[in-house]
C-alpha cells in the first residue's frame, strides 16, 4: 500500500537520522569506555532499523542470517556488558541487550516471510499486521512503549547543559559541542528509537 511504504520512508529517515547522530557522538572527547559503548550500541541500532524500515532497497538484498548475526553478536554484547560486576550504566545496556534481540525477532520474521514469497521484501512497513508471533510482540510493544515514555518523562527533567556554552573556542565551538555532547540528548535518542522499535513492531 501506498500508505505503507511513506511510513516506511518516514520512518527510515527518523532512524537514520537518530543512527547517525550517535555515530557522531562516538567522536566526543573525554568519554567513559561505557559511554562509547553505549553510543555505538545505539548508532548500529538506529542505522539497522533505517535499513530495515525501507519498503525497498537494502532490506531486500541482506540475507536474514547478516542481521541475524550482527544484532546476535551485539546483543550478546550488551548483555555481558550490563551484566559485568559494577557494570556502568547496566540499565542501559540490558535495554539495549533487548533491543537488538528484538531486531533478531523482526530479521527472522522478515526472512520467514521472504522464503514464503510473502511481502518481506518490502520492509517492515509491508507485513501490514500479518507476521510474528502475537504474543512476544506484544510484549516487546509493552517494553518499548513503555521505556519511550520513561524517557520522555527523563528529557523533561534532564539538566540542560547550559555550561557548555562558556566553553573557549567561539561560537561554533560551543554549538557544535551543544549539538553533540548536550546531557539531555542520549534520553532524547534512546526515546526516538524505543518509538521507531514500537512503530515497527506494530506493523507485525
Amino acid at each position: 500500500m501506498q500508505g505503507s511504504s511513506v511510513v516506511g520512508w518516514l520512518l527510515a529517515g527518523l532512524m537514520g537520522v537518530t543512527g547517525l547522530y550517535c555515530l557522531g557522538r562516538l567522536l566526543r572527547p573525554r568519554t567513559t569506555r561505557a559511554e562509547r559503548t553505549l553510543d555505538a550500541s545505539e548508532a548500529l541500532k538506529g542505522l539497522g532499523m533505517a535499513a530495515m524500515a525501507l519498503p525497498y532497497g537494502v532490506t531486500r538484498g541482506v540475507p536474514g542470517a547478516v542481521w541475524i548475526a550482527v544484532f546476535g553478536a551485539a546483543a550478546a554484547w550488551s548483555l555481558i556488558e550490563g551484566l559485568r560486576p559494577r557494570a556502568d550504566h547496566r540499565g542501559h545496556h540490558l535495554y539495549h541487550g533487548v533491543g537488538h534481540l528484538a531486531m533478531v525477532y523482526m530479521a527472522v520474521v522478515l526472512e520467514g516471510m521472504r522464503a514464503q514469497g510473502a511481502q518481506g521484501a518490502q520492509g517492515m512497513a509491508g507485513m501490514a499486521g500479518s507476521a510474528g508471533v502475537p504474543l512476544l510482540t506484544g510484549a516487546l510493544l509493552v517494553f518499548f512503549g513503555g521505556y519511550a515514555l520513561l524517557c520522555g518523562v527523563q528529557l523533561i527533567g534532564a539538566p540542560t547543559g547550559g555550561a557548555a556554552g562558556g566553553e573557549v573556542g567561539g561560537p561554533y565551538r560551543s554549538v557544535a559541542h551543544r549539538l553533540v555532547g548536550a546531557p539531555e540528548l542520549p534520553h532524547a535518542c534512546r526515546m526516538v528509537l524505543g518509538i521507531g522499535m514500537f512503530a515497527m513492531l506494530l506493523s507485525m
